[in-house]
């Protein structure tokens, strides 16, 4: 009996340091950071412009109008094209959300992103039973589709080093 738990604790603990010797680590374990400590946002007020401002600042990075990097956002453009219609009555259908931005430095007005976009695809589909909800099902689409689009701004922005 001893033997068995023996053996069992040595595997676990085998495996536990085989996985941490790769680089392996959980999702959602360790902090976010940004490497700006402060970043003008300069453009349209938007849904997308409110959460990336909430998102910054819950990664530390402060949004000011003083800031060396300023990010210059267009306005979202959100268009909903149909994919498909299926002999079940749904039709899939796919919202395309497009935000052009900048990055400049604000000493000097260079650009460091020149006339870049964040585009995000969502899929959803509509049928006929739930012809009534398709606005809040793209409303839903929607947002989800903003949340990425954050995402993939915060991953841009990490690839940019303070000035």
């Amino acid at each position: 009996m001893q033997r068995r738990h023996f053996l069992g604790l040595t595997l676990a603990s085998g495996a536990a340091l085989l996985l941490a010797g790769c680089g392996f680590h959980l999702r959602g374990v360790g902090g976010e950071v940004l490497s700006l400590d402060s970043l003008a946002l300069d453009g349209a007020d938007t849904p997308f412009a409110e959460q990336l401002t909430k998102r910054l600042e819950s990664l530390g990075t402060r949004v000011d109008e003083t800031a060396s990097l300023r990010l210059n956002l267009g306005g979202e453009d959100v268009s909903i094209r149909q994919v498909g219609v299926l002999d079940t009555g749904s039709q899939d259908q796919q919202l395309v959300l497009r935000i052009p931005y900048s990055i400049q430095r604000a000493s000097d007005g260079a650009y460091l992103a020149d006339r870049q976009a964040v585009e995000v695809l969502e899929e959803f589909s509509i049928t006929d039973d739930n012809l009534l909800s398709q606005d809040e099902l793209r409303a839903d689409a929607l947002e989800n589709a903003r949340r990425e689009a954050v995402r993939q701004m915060i991953d841009r922005l990490r690839a940019i080093e303070e000035v």
